[in-house]
This record gives structure tokens, C-alpha cells and sequence, in this order.
């Protein structure tokens, strides 16, 4: 296995010996600079749905999972509801963690963030809004007579973007242009519209690099890149397991914030479910760069193809 990224040990202590190196033998600045200057690391300018995606997740985690604020919805093919309750996402009063929540599935949860950020007066607090993402826009281009779409739809409807039959959003072919807010969605079987759960939905919120398991890799094909990105979801199965012997020091590297270490070392780690942060991979073939398929965390064994869950990726268009 190999991860090509900058290594946040490798640098302190490479500079602390340079540094040290630098006293020692008064070498030329300007040479040990060069030893110990990472390369840029720019900041991204976030859009709006990211940013709301993101202040919901960061209050949330300030609530106690025992207060039941976040929770992924179970399916219900019948109604709405889970437990009485129908799907809900709610931003609260800045410093409030009280007043935030959510009750939703992947792509109900994508629907209300892109509602919140982009859709009219009433979802600001009466201040003006863009005004395009309402009940209406989704059910006309995500076709669906549904409150909100099913992964599978996003999916769909992501794919008419290179066709420009669906507007506010522009397609994303290949993962390594994939940026910051850009959605990432894929169909678990091509072939068949049952419900409850037809895909899943993803928020790109960082690329890591990529990270190489040649024997799972060569599951997706013989030519494959394995791009890992930090995403922002809202899932019933968190991304990665710490419980699998010798993967705990791999999960912490890439962890899920739906997933606590126990105070017990030799106690399992818990498990919760819900809005929240993870990490997935992306495979993009070498040749083509384009979506070759994908595996749910760094340490899941079990890679997926995309000629057998279709993936499509695309990005808000502001303009």
C-alpha cells in the first residue's frame, strides 16, 4: 500500500532536524529553506450549499449522540415517516447547537442543503435567496413525483448534464477534477427502481491523494487510480471500521465522525449514524481518467465497478 500525500510527521520532523542542522553547521538559509517548505496548499473558496452543509454537521457534533439530534432515517416504503416522524433538517441560531437536527437519507439530506442554500425567500429567514432549488425544480429535472429524489435519480439526472438537459448543474466526468461541493452519486442496481435503497449521495469537501491496495485495486481493473476524498453524507453505515484487526491506525488516518473511540482500548469503537464527515475512494481508469468505480472507506475490502453501480458527478452552477 502506498499514500501520496504529504506526511504532517514526516514534515515537522523533517524540519525540526533541519532546523537543528541549521545551528549546528550555520548553513546557508536559502539551502535549508529549500528542505523545508511544503509545497502550496492554497485555501478553496467554498460554496454555499458547503458551507450549510457543513455548519449543520459541526453543530450537530456538538450535541451528545444520546440526545437522538442526528439520525439517519430508516427506510419506510409505505410513508414518510420513521418513528412518527417525517424527514427533517434544521439549521438553528448561530451558537445554538440545541436548535440544529436531522432526520433524513443521503439524498434527502443533499436536497434540504441545496433547498437551504439555494432556494427562496422563505428557506433564509425571509432574506433574499437564489430562488431555483424548491420542490418544484427537483421534480421536474431529478423526475420524480416524490418530496425528494432517490440517489438513483440524482445519479440519472447527473448524467443529463452533459446533454444540458439539466440546468444549475454541470457535469464532472473524472475524479480528479472533482472539487469542493461537487456531488458525487451512484446507482446500486442499474436495472431495478425498488425502493427503499436505490444508491447513495456525496458532497466532495477535500481531496487526499490517492491511496494503492494493489490486490483490491486490481478488483476494478488492471489500470486503475485510487483518489481518496474526504466527503460529507448523511449514511447508516459510516465510512471505514477501526473494529478490524490492524486497521485502526489506517482508519485514523481517515476516519468518519459517526464512529467514537472507546475510552477502553480493548473495547469496540461505536458506531452511530447520520449527517457527518468520512472518507471514500474514488477509482478513475489511468487511461481515460474517467469514473472506473469507487469503494466505500480506505480499509472496506470490497470495491465496486461502475459497470455495475453507475456513477455520475456534478457541480452547482451559480451563474
Amino acid at each position: 500500500m502506498s499514500l501520496s500525500r504529504l506526511s504532517r510527521r514526516s514534515l515537522v520532523t523533517g524540519a525540526a532536524g533541519a532546523g537543528a542542522a541549521l545551528f549546528a553547521t550555520s548553513a546557508p538559509r536559502a539551502a535549508a529553506a529549500a528542505t523545508i517548505v511544503p509545497p502550496p496548499s492554497p485555501y478553496a473558496t467554498k460554496l454555499p450549499h458547503q458551507i450549510e452543509a457543513e455548519r449543520l454537521v459541526d453543530y450537530l457534533r456538538m450535541r451528545p449522540w444520546s440526545d437522538n439530534a442526528n439520525r439517519y432515517k430508516t427506510a419506510d416504503s409505505e410513508s414518510d415517516e420513521f418513528e412518527g416522524l417525517y424527514t427533517s433538517v434544521k439549521w438553528g441560531a448561530s451558537g445554538h447547537p440545541e436548535q440544529f437536527g436531522n432526520l433524513a437519507q443521503c439524498s434527502s439530506f443533499i436536497t434540504l442543503v441545496l433547498e437551504q442554500a439555494y432556494g427562496p425567500a422563505s428557506a433564509h429567514g425571509g432574506l433574499p435567496g437564489y430562488g431555483w432549488a424548491t420542490k418544484e425544480y427537483f421534480q421536474q429535472y431529478f423526475k420524480t413525483t416524490k418530496r425528494f429524489p432517490t440517489a438513483e435519480l440524482f445519479q440519472q439526472g447527473f448524467v443529463e448534464t452533459a446533454t444540458a438537459l439539466n440546468p444549475r448543474f454541470n457535469a464532472v466526468t473524472k475524479p480528479v477534477n472533482l472539487r469542493a461541493g461537487d456531488l458525487v452519486a451512484f446507482d446500486y442496481n442499474p436495472n431495478s427502481t425498488s425502493v427503499p435503497y436505490t444508491g447513495h449521495i456525496v458532497m466532495i469537501r477535500e481531496r487526499k491523494g490517492t491511496w494503492s491496495d494493489p490486490v483490491i485495486d486490481a478488483q476494478v481493473g488492471s489500470n486503475v487510480i485510487p483518489y481518496v476524498f474526504e466527503i460529507i453524507d448523511c449514511t447508516s453505515d459510516p465510512h471505514g471500521n477501526p473494529n478490524i484487526a490492524g486497521a485502526t491506525d489506517l482508519y485514523r488516518a481517515f476516519p468518519d465522525t459517526r464512529i467514537e473511540e472507546p475510552a477502553d482500548a480493548n473495547a469496540h469503537w461505536a458506531e452511530y449514524n447520520g449527517a457527518g464527515y468520512g472518507h471514500m475512494i474514488f477509482y478513475a481508469d489511468a487511461t481515460t481518467k474517467l469514473f472506473a468505480g469507487y469503494r466505500w472507506s480506505v480499509n472496506s475490502p470490497t470495491p465496486r465497478k461502475i459497470a455495475d453501480r453507475p456513477i455520475a458527478a456534478a457541480r452547482i452552477d451559480l451563474d
